[in-house]
């Protein structure tokens, strides 16, 4: 199931650049902000559903907040590649709740400003799983990892 994800996540960002290339030969019609995370002030990490935790889904969510002239998020255009047909109506709400939530630097006014927000569950689903973050470029991570045992194996 896993490599279904790739392949979907290889063809998306193929179309993902084909268009990009397609836009920057004609007439640019919007300001792409390159800067991503870098435009946030305070973007809180995403909480990973419980619902998602427990029926084991992950996927990315790809985003595009529109930013208007005074610094405020117009609108977030959300994409997501998920292997589970409940992906989307799953993870798509945490992520638009916490960007529509951050404060929004003077400098990206006017821009659209790209972020991706993968999910990821390691190991076996577990009852209470253990949820971190970490960033990369314009990349977040929300990751769940198995509750550690607090009981060692007799030897």
């Amino acid at each position: 199931m896993r490599s279904y994800l790739s392949i979907a996540l290889a063809a998306f960002l193929t179309s993902m650049i084909g268009s990009a290339q397609q836009s920057s030969s004609g007439q640019q019609t919007s300001q792409h902000s390159g800067e991503g995370l870098a435009c946030f002030e305070n973007l809180a990490t995403p909480e990973f559903p419980s619902a998602a935790l427990q029926a084991h889904v992950d996927g990315t969510v790809w985003t595009t907040t529109h930013v208007n002239s005074q610094g405020m998020v117009e609108r977030v255009d959300s994409q997501v590649v998920s292997a589970w047909a409940d992906g989307p109506k799953m993870l798509t709400p945490p992520v638009e709740k916490a960007i529509r939530a951050a404060k929004i630097k003077s400098e990206c006014a006017g821009k659209e400003v790209p972020v991706v927000f993968r999910y990821e569950l390691h190991g076996e689903a577990t009852q209470t799983p253990k949820v971190t973050s970490r960033t990369e470029g314009n990349i977040i991570y929300i990751e769940s990892q198995p509750a550690l045992t607090t009981s060692l194996s007799k030897r």
